[in-house]
């Protein structure tokens, strides 16, 4: 998954998978896993606590591509060397990759996560993070393999379009 934070790309990744049935692995839900189970996401710092998670959750990722699963990846995706390293993985594992970008714009989701701040339907990402993911993000490439949604289309007639 690739696309600013707001985007959508939780709920469709659970659209994805849910519709393929295919495992799915979120990188917010890891680290809330990690945080109930440990108490706290081990690292010193927002850095090395990223990094942790970051680690737990492609190690999952290459362990289910290694037994033969497609797998759904909610991440950030902000970066082409991230996005990268999820096909380096893929490549590991003899398997494919494909990028699923979400194409919304900045207005759409500063609007999204105003919202959000009184209806708090999801975790709240701070300002820093938020402004550092506006700034740094990448939009995929030419050369990556990749399905655009937006999120006007319908989603699951777009689901049976892109994966049948």
């Amino acid at each position: 998954m690739s696309g600013l934070p707001f985007s959508g790309k939780s709920t469709l990744s659970r659209k994805i998978s849910e519709q393929l049935k295919l495992p799915r692995i979120s990188f917010d839900e890891a680290w809330l896993e990690v945080e109930q189970k440990e108490g706290v996401v081990p690292g010193v710092n927002d850095v090395e606590q990223w990094m942790y998670i970051n680690k737990t959750c492609e190690e999952r990722a290459l362990q289910l591509l290694r037994d033969g699963h497609s797998v759904v990846y909610d991440n950030l995706g902000s970066e082409y060397k991230h996005r990268e390293k999820m096909r380096n993985i893929a490549n590991e594992a003899e398997a494919s990759s494909k990028i699923v970008y979400l194409d919304v714009g900045k207005k759409e989701v500063n609007m999204r996560r105003e919202i959000n701040l009184s209806s708090k339907e999801r975790h709240q990402v701070s300002d820093e993070n938020f402004d550092k993911a506006l700034k740094t993000f990448e939009p995929p490439r030419e050369n990556e393999i990749t399905i655009i949604y937006n999120p006007l289309q319908d989603m699951e007639a777009w689901i049976d379009t892109e994966f049948s």
